[in-house]
This record gives structure tokens, sequence and C-alpha cells, in this order.
């Protein structure tokens, strides 16, 4: 039998906080059982640019996938947002995501529909570059 001074201490690694901005409720949805099926803890789905911005402020998140044509126009100023606060994002689109990389040119961008895989490995990227800052 081990004494107490001799247990060993398990350090389980902290489950990413990621904030989820998309205005489509089946969309969102699809999105966070992606997520929590990749080891993620979901911190929304946030519908509009100001709602984000309050859960940003309120709720301690590690990254973020944002849809950029909200509720409430474009994710530009929550992007920006992020940016000040050093929080590593993702852009979502429907549309041409060339447009988007042209504006945002260091930020993945996730086309839609949703690929699994990809979701997964952009959050890891952005959840690494969150560690190594």
């Amino acid at each position: 039998m081990l004494r107490l001074s001799e247990q060993t201490t398990t350090v389980r690694p902290k489950t990413p906080r990621v904030l989820v901005v998309e205005d489509n409720a089946l969309i969102a949805l699809d999105l966070e059982e992606i997520l929590k099926n990749s080891g993620c803890c979901v911190v929304g789905p946030s519908v509009t640019v100001q709602d984000a911005m309050l859960i940003v402020d309120q709720e301690g998140i590690d990254v973020a996938i944002i849809d950029f044509l909200l509720e409430d126009g474009v994710a530009s100023p929550l992007a920006q947002y992020l940016d000040e606060k050093q929080i590593p994002f993702a852009l979502c689109t429907g549309r041409d995501a060339h447009e988007l990389s042209v504006h945002f040119p260091s930020t993945p961008i996730l086309g839609k529909p949703y690929n699994p895989d990809d979701v997964a490995l952009v959050v890891n990227s952005l959840i690494a570059s969150r560690l190594s800052a």
C-alpha cells in the first residue's frame, strides 16, 4: 500500500474553451458537436458581435471560431477585439474564402459545410499558437 507521500499526482491538461460565434442554429449545433468530439469545451454559441464580445470578457476563452456574416453585420470588429486580447481565432464562411483571406491573411478560414478533420486541425493549430505566445 502506498502512503500519501508516495502517491503520484496526475495533472490533467486543461480542456480548451472554444467560443462559437454562428447565427445559424443548425450550423452552430454541427460545429458544437464536432468540437465536443474533438475534446473541446464549447462556449456559446453567440449570434452577434456584441454578444460575443461580452462572452470574451466574461468566460475566459482560449480560441474562437467565428462566422464572418452575423445577425448584426460582419465580424471584423470582433476579429479586431480578439486580436487586441491576443486570442487566436478562425473565420468561417459559406461564400468565397479568397475574399476573407485577402482581408485577414494570417487567419485560418474554414469553409462551410464543415469537415470535422479540418475543424480539428484548425482548432489544434489555434491552441498551439495560444500556448506558444
